[in-house]
């Protein structure tokens, strides 16, 4: 199962942890850092950057095992979990950040929206894409589920 997983999960676990350092540093330091689709910013970027770092940290982890047994499956899972939790609430707050008009309109217009929500983004956002492979680790578990779910079973 790792054959193709495991080069692809440890070039996104080296990148994850480099992005999440450069974000923790910048935040401690009061410094900032924008390069056309990342911008590295703000009074959160220090635990936005932690979760990223902490996320790459399980990806590399996993990456040692060769994701070939069913816990470096868990722990790419997991990372990619905190990177869904922190770039989703990123996400939702830039897209209901677009959507006030300012002070004589109260909804903004499509090309006011559009310009809100175009990048730069932070690296927890730009991950989010990175870090979908992941769902096949979990498949099978969430249809389980899901069946159970819906089907009243225990």
């Amino acid at each position: 199962m790792g054959r193709f997983d495991t080069p692809y999960f440890g070039l996104v676990g080296v990148v994850l942890v480099a992005a999440g350092a450069v974000s923790v540093l910048l935040g401690l330091t009061g410094g900032s850092l924008e390069y056309w689709p990342l911008a590295i910013a703000g009074p959160f970027s220090i635990w936005r950057g932690a979760v990223v770092l902490a996320a790459g940290a399980f990806y590399l982890t996993a990456v040692n095992g060769r994701i070939t047994n069913r816990e470096d499956e868990a722990l790419v899972f997991m990372g990619s979990l905190m990177i869904w939790i922190v770039g989703g609430m990123e996400v939702l707050s830039i897209l209901l950040g677009a959507i006030p008009g300012g002070p004589e309109v109260w909804i903004a217009g499509p090309t006011e929206f559009l310009a809100a929500i175009a990048p730069p983004y932070s690296p927890s956002v730009l991950a989010i894409p990175l870090s979908l492979p992941a769902f096949r680790y979990a498949e099978e578990d969430v249809v389980t589920v899901l069946k159970r779910l819906f089907s009243g079973e225990n």
